[in-house]
């Protein structure tokens, strides 16, 4: 990969880079729709990966070509939100720079080639491997490597957010920049708690199956998740389900029920029953006891279905991933752990199979929905580093 993006940079910019850098994406091994409520999650970082070649410029102005995009310039020297870049790329170069400025760090102008290895659809969270590299970019060459992951992280969620304009939990960032697993406890938002498990994955492989679907559409139902957990949380006078405790929602449900609606009591219920079974999947992983993980992974995937309700649009079984899930179990003869990867409603899921099954899995899944949409993929144990 190196020699190549050394080619493609001179081919494109007639000079020689001067760094390589990758960055993998991540998936969601447990842990859906907990991080906006302060909850519990484990992340993966993924080995579907962006890979990059720089060089620092003199000027304050990014140049930037992303295989399979048009060459695009911006200059930075004012880092102030521009609304005509609101869902450009540009606004993550431009929010990132923003941020790390806020903290005291420096930045500059750097040319740079993208190539991208995480495909469309995938739900490893492309877009968080982007502002990672982007922003390991700006510690390396600006930085001396000082900056520490976790403020490239919020620099990352921040352009995401607020220059970008999607929102996003800090779960996406963290997984694709700490690499391997990682359990993280949102309890305190600006300072989450990063464990760093080691698992063993003998005989067994992660799939990721794209179910297909357009997202463009969907903001609004991934929004209402965490606005119906907001309003079981004020119910309490909170502003987030992490700051009660089950047995209160549990004792008061009816009356949150009258108050917020059954799903908005759903939705809550399933916030409490997620942290327990990332704390329990926790043990399982330091035990190495995958069986149980992938029980713990088949409840996720329940829950959604029944509490979260994130598994389908509109009861539409085909093409969704409540379909793809039933697909693999099937498959599988049952022995997968299979659940939602993301925000659901459509697109991806991931599975977590013995070996004995992975063929038959992998060929009735590419079968449906086309090879291209089924990913064997490995825990990639590296933080956004330098290729040599």
């Amino acid at each position: 990969m190196k020699d190549y993006l050394n080619n493609k940079f001179i081919e494109t910019f007639h000079e020689t880079p001067e760094g390589f850098l990758s960055c993998g994406g991540r998936f969601e091994v447990l842990g859906n729709h907990t991080d906006h409520n302060h909850g519990l999650c484990i992340a993966a970082t993924c080995s579907l990966a962006i890979y990059g070649a720089y060089k620092k410029r003199d000027d304050k102005i990014i140049s930037i070509m992303s295989e399979g995009y048009p060459l695009f310039n911006i200059k930075i020297n004012d880092l102030r939100k521009k609304n005509r870049e609101i869902g450009r790329s540009s606004a993550l170069l431009r929010g990132i720079a923003y941020y790390l400025s806020s903290l005291g760090y420096q930045y500059g102008g750097i040319t740079i080639y993208l190539k991208s290895m995480i495909p469309s659809g995938a739900g490893v969270s492309s877009s968080a491997a982007f502002e990672l590299i982007i922003a390991q970019m700006y510690n390396i060459i600006f930085n001396e490597g000082k900056i520490p992951l976790i403020d490239l992280c919020k620099a990352s969620q921040f352009a995401e957010r607020e220059y970008y304009g999607k929102m996003c939990g800090l779960l996406d960032q963290i997984g694709v920049a700490y690499g391997g697993l990682t359990c993280i406890d949102f309890a305190d938002i600006n300072n989450p708690k990063i464990e760093s498990l080691k698992p063993e994955f003998n005989g067994y492989h992660f799939v990721i199956v794209n179910s297909g679907g357009d997202h463009s559409s969907l903001s609004h139902l991934y929004a209402a998740i965490p606005q119906d957990m907001f309003k079981v949380a004020n119910y309490f006078n909170k502003k987030f389900l992490r700051e009660i405790s089950k047995d209160e929602l549990l004792q008061n449900k009816e009356k949150i029920i009258l108050k917020c609606g059954s799903k908005a009591y759903q939705r809550a219920l399933h916030f409490f029953e997620e942290n327990e079974r990332v704390i329990k999947a926790k043990t399982a992983i330091k035990e190495n006891d995958i069986p149980s993980l992938i029980n713990l992974i088949n409840e996720s995937r329940i829950s959604s279905t029944e509490y979260l309700e994130n598994m389908c649009v509109d009861n539409i079984k085909e093409g969704s991933p409540l379909e793809a899930c039933e697909l693999i179990m099937l498959a599988s003869h049952n022995k997968a752990g299979v659940k939602i990867n993301g925000g659901g409603f459509a697109g991806s899921v991931i599975a977590l199979i013995p070996d004995d099954e992975l063929d038959n899995v992998t060929n009735v899944a590419g079968e449906k929905y086309g090879k291209n949409n089924v990913h064997v993929v490995s825990v990639r144990n590296e933080q956004p580093s330098v290729i040599k």
